[in-house]
């Protein structure tokens, strides 16, 4: 059993379709390890988002300092996905300034007609900050969710624009047809981008959530109790087989590159668990992209009300 798991989530991660087919095919009927597939998510919302900007002007700007290659990675899977559903991209790649520059730059986007949706490319360098950045910004061209304004009506109730990433495992969630309603789910990250607004959108749908971070002490005593366990910690293979019961559900956002590869945070030993589980590309990551886009249009209906 725990080879035939072992080998269906590896060609999964390797990318090898036919034999994929070829291992599913062979695979007694008891098996329910279920992949989900992110990349068809979000390609059925990029439907629905194409429709929604048919004769519609929308532009969005993403800024980038200059200096770290993955931001430009990001960037550029934002700027074809913008092309895919009909919205104009501009990349705006900024040399490593002071502050008060970039938020200048910000200012000017926030005055331009043309511009009706802004974000900052994570990661930053030292020596920014990116809350004070996400400020400036026009809360109506806010397509990360990110302004206090935003934060501000998540945290009561008020699901208007909601950060990508979070959204994105909502919306998994969602096409998965799970319940939320009095789940026990633990979140493994407390960020403000990830962490913290997910465990509002859950509280909003009456789960119990519970947190943990890099100073939570036993983190098996949580993670052994989630029927829904979410996981962004960028630790490669983190969550093994003894970190979860049968049938969890996992939700992996971890993004870890080594060489020419990325992984996630959860071991195949935690997949061969799982009742379902997002892969490692493909999974979280489309539909984070989805999710920006979908805000894009949302701030551009918001800047063209009435």
């Amino acid at each position: 059993m725990k080879i035939i798991y072992k080998t269906i989530y590896s060609l999964i991660y390797c990318g090898s379709l036919l034999e994929l087919m070829k291992a599913f095919l062979s695979l007694p009927y008891n098996i329910i390890m279920h992949v989900i597939d992110g990349r068809k998510i979000a390609q059925g919302m990029e439907e629905e988002i194409k429709r929604k900007t048919e004769g519609k002007e929308i532009k969005i700007v993403t800024v980038v300092i200059e200096g770290n290659e993955e931001s430009w990675l990001f960037a550029r899977l934002k700027d074809k996905a913008c092309k895919r559903v009909g919205i104009k991209h501009e990349i705006l790649g900024m040399e490593y300034k002071k502050q008060e520059d970039i938020e200048k730059e910000i200012e000017g986007l926030n005055k331009d007609e043309s511009v009706t949706g802004i974000n900052i490319q994570l990661p930053l360098p030292e020596g920014i900050n990116y809350l004070d950045l996400v400020k400036k910004i026009d809360v109506r061209k806010d397509i990360e969710g990110m302004h206090p304004n935003n934060i501000g009506n998540l945290l009561l109730g008020r699901e208007e624009m909601i950060p990508c990433t979070p959204k994105a495992v909502l919306k998994i969630l969602e096409h998965e047809r799970i319940n939320l309603q009095g789940k026990d789910v633990v979140i493994i990250n407390h960020s403000n981008i990830i962490g913290k607004p997910l465990a509002m959108l859950l509280l909003n749908r009456n789960a119990t959530v519970a947190i943990c971070h890099v100073y939570t002490k036993d983190l098996i005593s949580y993670t052994k109790r989630a029927e829904i366990l979410i996981t962004a910690t960028g630790v490669r293979g983190l969550i093994k087989g003894e970190h979860i019961s049968e049938g969890c559900i996992i939700i992996d956002a971890g993004i870890k590159k080594e060489g020419n590869r990325v992984y996630g945070d959860v071991h195949e030993s935690a997949a061969e668990k799982a009742k379902a589980v997002t892969p490692v590309p493909g999974g979280v990551g489309p539909v984070t992209i989805a999710s920006m886009l979908e805000n894009a249009v949302i701030a551009y209906e918001k800047i063209h009300k009435g």
